[in-house]
């Protein structure tokens, strides 16, 4: 019932790659009954990517707005840079994360964790729609006449100045979203140890419970 390292493994022990073991020890989180033990595992993820979500929102509006851009292209840019982040962030967290606890990877780097959780949630809720924000409104704006844009043509030095100028209001809205992706990443990964912590004591003492009744 319990999972094992390699090097643990008893002599009746029923072997599993790495696939399969994470499937195993999924179906069982999502199976247990106490959800206080294991909400993190389960919805981290989630949680992470809908601030990522938000985020996505923020910068995408801001751009949109600068450069009046109203309905046009809405949702154009709203998939790239809100929805593909939050279903991005659930999938790395999930699998680069949450996996890796609970196939006991690392387990003496609690910080390990921490910092790739943050990574990831910076990577992907500040720098990847940063990149496509401008990016996006600007092609619209040329192509909707919304906003005199400097052309290509003038050289990537004059874009970027452009650029530049348009994101300066947002650097408090960048670090305060900086900020709150760390937090909350860490807080997240912090509760998602924990819960592997308990869930695997009590996954062993249930096993040992079962083969005491079996009189094993």
């Amino acid at each position: 019932m319990a999972l094992m390292r390699s090097s643990e493994i008893p002599k009746d022990a029923v072997l599993l790659n790495e696939n399969e073991a994470s499937n195993y020890i999924w179906e069982i989180v999502y199976d247990w009954k106490n959800l206080s033990d294991v909400w993190a595992l389960r919805h981290g993820s989630t949680i992470l990517g809908v601030i990522n979500a938000v985020s996505g929102v923020v910068l995408n509006r801001h751009y949109r707005v600068k450069l009046k851009l109203g309905t046009y292209g809405h949702l154009a840019t709203v998939i790239p840079v809100s929805v593909m982040p939050a279903i991005l962030t659930m999938l790395f967290h999930r699998h680069l994360i949450s996996t890796d606890l609970l196939l006991m990877k690392n387990e003496h780097c609690p910080i390990c964790y921490e910092v790739r959780s943050a990574a990831i949630q910076l990577a992907l809720g500040i720098t990847y729609p940063m990149l496509l924000a401008p990016t996006g409104a600007l092609m619209l704006a040329n192509r909707y006449n919304t906003y005199r844009v400097p052309h290509l043509q003038q050289g990537p030095k004059v874009m970027f100045k452009f650029v530049q100028k348009l994101t300066k209001p947002l650097t408090g809205t960048l670090t305060t979203l900086s900020l709150i992706q760390v937090a909350a990443s860490s807080i997240i990964t912090y509760f998602e140890f924990k819960n592997n912590i308990v869930f695997r004591n009590k996954l062993v003492d249930l096993e040992r419970k079962v083969l005491s009744e079996r009189g094993q």
